[in-house]
């Protein structure tokens, strides 16, 4: 097989939303996310090596964050990142952090594609229901 097989490989567009926020509010993030149109996410723990280090009793404490991925359909990106940062902007709690990639190739996305098409079968079942 041929890696750039054309029939293993997504020919929409897609980005890789990345959200980071303080521990505790990625549930926040996918919620936010899933009402704008996100399918699901993969949440990552992580901890972070900036210059935010706090002490507590003279022991450091690293801060602890939450990495929020998510794959997606371009024409559904802003929308997603306008819902996720209303919720977790840098100025609330979740001192929250979210941008998108580019991504070049998708694959294993069969379950998006079966949602869209079960989706499209759906409207036009409507359609004819209404005529």
């Amino acid at each position: 097989m041929d890696i750039f097989d054309e029939d293993i490989f997504d020919d929409d567009l897609y980005k890789l939303v990345v959200a980071i926020v303080q521990r505790g509010y990625s549930d926040e993030v996918v919620f936010a996310a899933k009402a704008a149109g996100a399918k699901g996410a993969v949440i990552l723990q992580g901890k972070g090596s900036g210059d935010s280090e706090r002490k507590f009793f003279g022991f450091k404490i690293d801060p602890e964050n939450e990495v929020v991925l998510m794959l997606v359909k371009e024409e559904i990106v802003v929308p997603i990142m306008k819902a996720i940062y209303a919720t977790t902007d840098y100025h609330s709690a979740a001192r929250g952090l979210v941008f998108a990639l580019p991504v070049s190739y998708v694959t294993g996305m069969t379950h998006i594609r079966v949602e869209d098409e079960e989706e499209q079968e759906h409207k036009e079942e409507k359609k004819e229901e209404k005529k």
